[in-house]
């Protein structure tokens, strides 16, 4: 076949410092918030590496190990009790997500806009509320005359109050949707990053990143907003609406008001408490049910073949009573704050009353006529009542910001365990060669410490095709993850190159796109940006079988797709051709194969390494079968046991 389009790539290699025994450098003390980090590279889980996906280099004794484990879990226990209370912890993260969103001028001037608007609006609202104590006046005195321009003003100032309240709407909406674009982008920057989205993924400290990101910045973008804008008028409407009260019922108005809104605030507070800790469950529990609905749809044929609709219905019924019961639980918790809220607004028109009745019984209006004395009682009780009402409606958005704070928690988790792997030691320059991958005294163990491979050393040079092979369960796919610098191992020294190491799955990965795209995914690897020409195309398609596929499927190089007519539209097998002929393009130095042609005949198969090898692509390949023997120059024999021999 013609190789002439095919380039190599050759990167810098890097080391990550030796972590010694007893507290050397490259270790960190464990808390809440960096447990997972450290627990992830005790139990030779994804390393967090830096963006250009380093080489390995970590030592860690068997106590180590333990001891770190002991101490993530004992951390991360006594932590979980901040996380969910109204204190520093809660108001630090929240003051984190304001400052996130401040960087983005786009934010600001909506917030402004938002501002102003609302501020233009309560005029509009002071004058409609003020009306009905002008028909009070007209009424009472039966003047015919001013009873027409009246109604009019009315009619004009209810109308623009309407136009008014949609408007605000309008914009609080628009700043919802502004919010969660930035917030949303913020996360994908730090998270869909090299070396921080398969930790994160596979660590287990933070369930359902997806449901996080995609739910739960939207129900904080939405709310935040709505309670955004409250907060921010609240002091200048209060303030206003002091002084009217002031002028109109003297020092007594205000402080009667003031120590209503006090004993309201506190009964709120105490009624606020264990509604964030039940929000937040209820949004992990929604994220279990949406993992199980989408599991159901990934995996509908397998569930169709061994007709398991009924057992998949009983899990999927499991996963929806604990939604179900998660929700109970968060109604219930509201039930005690809705009961101080709605109290607290509706005891507002009383006090009202009692605000205009002391300078009455006082005397202090007894020169007024009846009329203008139901004017001044209807002018008072709006203003009191709309004084009681912003202090109200402060009150009310402790709901709304008890809701806030449980998304604010779970994506500000997320944002700690990301900035956990962040602060990871920096990798540096080691002494590994360009065209080699290197194990020193390798041990990978399972999380729950057994040996899968102990003291492994062996070297891979350019040209020198490793098959690796063993019974199931002897850590095969773990250790072929371990040389290529995907995880970390339990113990000694792995030195590579990550960019020049091409890792396939036994499972393809098929995003959506165009087949040109599915070609040169993820389009760019090893510092280069690159895309599939016509020709490369051609004659990628052939050397992998795929070229009467490619005419059954139809359409141009160019034509888009979802990844679910990807999948529908290739066997299994036929993914797995396209997927090597990613390697033939990319080109690596060394291509990391786990059962990347399970999927194949015989003949596929002999075909599919015919062509990477003639390619000049060194294979480190995990299989089963015999027949891919013949193209690799040494094989690596595990028996199970932590043991292996090397021919």
């Amino acid at each position: 076949m013609n190789t002439s389009y095919f380039t190599r790539k050759h990167g810098e290699e890097f080391e990550l410092p030796v972590s010694q025994p007893g507290g050397a450098s490259g270790s960190r003390p464990v808390s809440s918030s960096s447990s997972s980090s450290s627990s992830n590279k005790s139990w030779g889980r994804p390393s967090s590496d830096s963006n250009d996906g380093c080489a390995l280099l970590v030592d860690r004794t068997e106590a180590t190990y333990e001891s770190l484990s002991r101490e993530a879990h004992n951390a991360g226990k006594a932590g979980s009790a901040k996380q969910f209370t109204i204190g520093p912890v809660l108001v630090g993260r929240m003051r984190r997500v304001w400052r996130v969103l401040s960087e983005r001028s786009r934010i600001g001037i909506w917030s402004l806009g938002l501002v102003a608007g609302k501020l233009a609006a309560e005029v509009v609202y002071y004058y409609a509320g003020i009306i009905p104590s002008e028909f009070y006046r007209v009424l009472g005195n039966r003047d015919r005359e001013a009873f027409g321009p009246l109604l009019a003003r009315c009619v004009g100032v209810v109308a623009l109050a309407g136009m008014c309240k949609a408007g605000l709407e309008y914009a609080s909406g628009m700043l919802g949707v502004a919010m969660r674009r930035e917030l949303t982008q913020h996360t994908h920057s730090r998270y869909l990053r090299r070396g921080r989205l398969y930790p994160v993924v596979s660590g287990g400290r933070i369930d359902n990143p997806d449901q996080r990101i995609a739910q739960d910045v939207e129900r904080l973008a939405r709310s935040a907003a709505e309670v955004l804008t409250e907060v921010l008028v609240a002091p200048f409407l209060v303030g206003y609406y002091t002084a009217k009260c002031w002028m109109i019922s003297g020092v007594f108005g205000p402080l009667a008001i003031y120590g209503y809104f006090v004993v309201g605030a506190i009964a709120t507070r105490w009624a606020m408490g264990p509604i964030m800790r039940q929000v937040y469950k209820q949004e992990q529990a929604e994220g279990d049910f949406r993992f199980a609905q989408v599991r159901v749809r990934e995996f509908a044929e397998a569930i169709a073949f061994y007709g398991g609709e009924a057992a998949e219905r009983r899990q999927a019924d499991g996963a929806l009573e604990q939604v179900v019961e998660a929700q109970r639980r968060v109604v219930g918790r509201q039930l005690g704050l809705g009961l101080v809220t709605q109290v607290f607004a509706y005891l507002g028109s009383t006090v009202s009353y009692v605000v205009i009745g002391i300078p009455i019984f006082m005397g202090v209006y007894d020169d007024k006529s009846g009329a203008e004395l139901s004017s001044l009682i209807s002018l008072s009780a709006f203003v009191s009542i709309y004084l009681v009402f912003r202090f109200s409606s402060v009150i009310e958005q402790s709901k709304r910001l008890a809701d806030v704070g449980g998304y604010v928690t779970r994506i500000a988790q997320l944002w700690e365990e990301l900035d956990a792997l962040d602060a990871e030691p920096p990798s540096e320059p080691g002494s590994g060669a360009a065209g080699q991958i290197s194990a020193t005294n390798v041990t990978v163990a399972t999380p729950a410490g057994k040996r899968l491979v102990a003291e492994l050393s062996l070297q891979v040079e350019q040209g020198q095709s490793l098959l690796i092979t063993g019974p199931n369960g002897a850590g095969k796919t773990s250790l072929l993850r371990t040389l290529c610098g995907l995880w970390r191992p339990l113990q000694g020294a792995v030195r590579m190159r990550r960019n020049e190491v091409f890792f396939l799955p036994q499972t393809p990965y098929l995003p959506g796109g165009s087949l040109r795209e599915q070609l040169s995914y993820p389009g760019m690897w090893a510092g280069e940006q690159r895309t599939c020409s016509d020709v490369q195309a051609a004659q990628l398609l052939q050397a992998v079988g795929l070229e009467q596929a490619a005419c059954r499927i139809g359409g141009s190089l160019d034509t888009q797709r979802s990844a679910l007519e990807w999948q529908q539209r290739l066997s299994p097998g036929e993914q797995q051709r396209l997927a090597v002929a990613r390697v033939l393009f990319w080109q690596p130095t060394f291509a990391a194969l786990d059962e990347s042609t399970s999927a194949l005949d015989a003949a596929g198969e002999a075909a599919v390494y015919g062509a990477l090898v003639a390619a000049g692509i060194t294979l480190i390949s995990v299989s089963h079968r015999a027949g891919a023997a013949e193209f690799h120059q040494r094989r690596l024999a595990l028996d199970g046991q932590g043991g292996c021999t090397l021919r």
